[in-house]
């Protein structure tokens, strides 16, 4: 009787610890972003923009019931733009966007307490879209996209990249599902945008990240 208590009050406490944690990062809601912006100008002249919008986070409770397993939906759009007058033209130009993802205390060696309860087989980030689709070639969606996270570290998750036909391009989705398990502290998001150009001198590449958020 008293192992299965320990195993209980073990298990309760890890539980708890995951909750307060998520609780000191900020109530749970849905929320708007800010908007980022970043401007390069290359040595070739040209004027490289890169944007991070209409970005939105919606917190959602885990289906699985599991403290450990933190899940909500996430809207991200990247605007890449070329300007200027540039000395030699540009051979090539590239926006992708997604998510810098770590957790705060990993589980994923399995926590073992009184009657070899264990708890948490894997740490993972699991990224659902709609099912796969592909616009002219160029752009193309996953349908799934899974990671692992170590503590202590950041893990990145590309949702997606659109090569430019013209002098703007833009990608975009909206309410992607993004689900971490095994995760016993708070997960922080951080979202990015990167735009790439390529001219026959040079190659230049410019971020835009997010504030942080906790999921």
């Amino acid at each position: 009787m008293r192992s299965i208590r320990t195993v209980t009050a073990a298990v309760g406490a890890l539980a708890g610890a995951a909750v307060f944690g998520a609780a000191a990062a900020g109530p749970a809601a849905a929320d708007a972003v800010a908007d980022k912006v970043r401007t390069v100008t290359t040595e070739d002249g040209w004027n490289l923009t890169v944007t991070k919008t209409a970005e939105n986070i919606d917190r959602a409770p885990s289906l699985d019931a599991d403290p450990f397993t933190h899940e909500g939906f996430v809207s991200l759009k990247a605007v890449a733009e070329i300007g200027g007058e540039g000395g030699v033209p540009v051979t090539g130009a590239n926006v992708s966007y997604g998510y810098q993802i770590g957790c705060q205390v990993d589980v994923s060696s399995g926590l073992t307490v009184g009657l070899g309860f264990s708890i948490g087989p894997n740490a993972s980030v699991n990224i659902s879209y709609p099912p796969s689709v592909s616009i002219g070639g160029n752009a193309s969606v996953s349908p799934n996209i899974s990671t692992t996270v170590k503590p202590g570290g950041i893990t990145t998750v590309t949702f997606g990249s659109k090569p430019l036909q013209a002098s703007k391009g833009v990608i975009a989705a909206d309410q992607v599902e993004i689900k971490v398990s095994a995760c016993a502290g708070p997960v922080s998001l951080r979202s990015f945008a990167t735009a790439t150009i390529a001219t026959p001198t040079e190659d230049h590449s410019t971020t835009a990240y997010g504030d942080p958020l906790w999921l």
